[in-house]
């Protein structure tokens, strides 16, 4: 009887040990974009984000957390290819999100949660401080802070003419058109500082415009942290990139004509472990050092004339 009690104890044990870790994940860990501001006005949440669906099962991928993924957790870019463009199962959920009308040079804003939505309170979205979108009940000063650093990236996806936003899937060309990446502190220990994440405090804003000379038409905008990878020499890929995809269906209105500029990106294709800006080496994800050739993920950014490389200052 003896040989029958420890097995099932411990695996009781492991299965508790389980259950609590998901469960604080969900509650918790990591985070999600879920608010839009246009011109200092808040949005209702998910009003015009796409959803996602949770739990939801993803390939397997080697050196991720694992197939089963709750709300706020990553996306890898081995996932499948919708959720790496637009979260997880986010086509069930176009048909009944709300396209937001916006014009072309409108100032937009975009704001994350580090809980699940049927952990949201009302609390949370209103009265933030600095006027935030959203603000972190747990915390005295209320800031909804970034626990993984990276460059918060903006793009936009124009639907293809004669199609419906609720049934466009991203599969076209991404455009950058906003990036909040890092900047260098050498008197910090860890003189790396990403401005999103800022060491797990008060993140910068997540602001930016609407270029000005972005054609009239539906657009998918996408918005996304990436945290990238790492590379040991002795072990290629060793630590693959987490990255945030939440994307609005917005409809810009513009005096503007043609199209988006070429030379965007294609996701997934372009979000791969070895493409740009997707993986440091050690030194640099410890925060240490910036390599010197270091690009942000995502493609050149539009600076409303032309494509630019999108690397850091200074």
């Amino acid at each position: 009887m003896q040989y029958c009690e420890y097995p099932i104890a411990k695996m009781v044990f492991k299965l508790t040990i389980v259950a609590l870790v998901a469960l604080s994940q969900q509650v918790q860990g990591h985070f999600s974009f879920v608010r839009l501001a246009v011109n200092g006005e808040w949005q209702e949440p998910l009003r015009y984000i796409r959803n996602k669906t949770a739990p939801f099962e993803e390939p397997f991928t080697p050196n991720a957390n694992y197939g089963t993924r709750y709300w706020l957790e990553p996306v890898y870019a081995s996932d499948l290819k919708e959720s790496v463009r637009c979260g997880r199962d986010n086509m069930a959920h176009a048909a009944n999100t709300e396209v937001l009308t916006v014009r072309a040079g409108d100032t937009m804003e975009v704001a994350h949660s580090r809980y699940e939505p049927h952990a949201w309170t009302d609390d949370q979205f209103n009265e933030c401080p600095e006027g935030r979108g959203t603000c972190d009940i747990r915390r005295e000063d209320r800031f909804m802070t970034i626990n993984h650093p990276g460059p918060v990236l903006v793009h936009l996806s124009k639907v293809p003419e004669g199609r419906n936003i609720h049934e466009y899937d991203g599969s076209g060309e991404w455009v950058k058109i906003m990036t909040l990446g890092l900047d260098m502190q050498p008197n910090n220990t860890e003189p790396v500082h990403w401005l999103a994440f800022n060491y797990e405090q008060k993140p910068d804003r997540f602001v930016f415009k609407i270029p000005a000379q972005t054609p009239e038409g539906d657009y998918l905008l996408r918005t996304d942290l990436i945290w990238p990878g790492f590379d040991w020499p002795e072990i290629p890929s060793s630590g693959i990139a987490q990255l945030y995809p939440s994307c609005a269906q917005i409809h810009v209105v513009s005096e503007a004509t043609g199209e988006l500029p070429k030379g965007g990106i294609s996701i997934p294709e372009d979000f791969s472990h070895t493409s740009p800006g997707m993986a440091t080496t050690l030194e640099m994800y410890r925060n240490h050092v910036l390599d010197p050739d270091f690009v942000y993920p995502g493609g050149p950014l539009w600076d409303g004339e032309t494509l630019v490389q999108d690397k850091p200052v200074g």
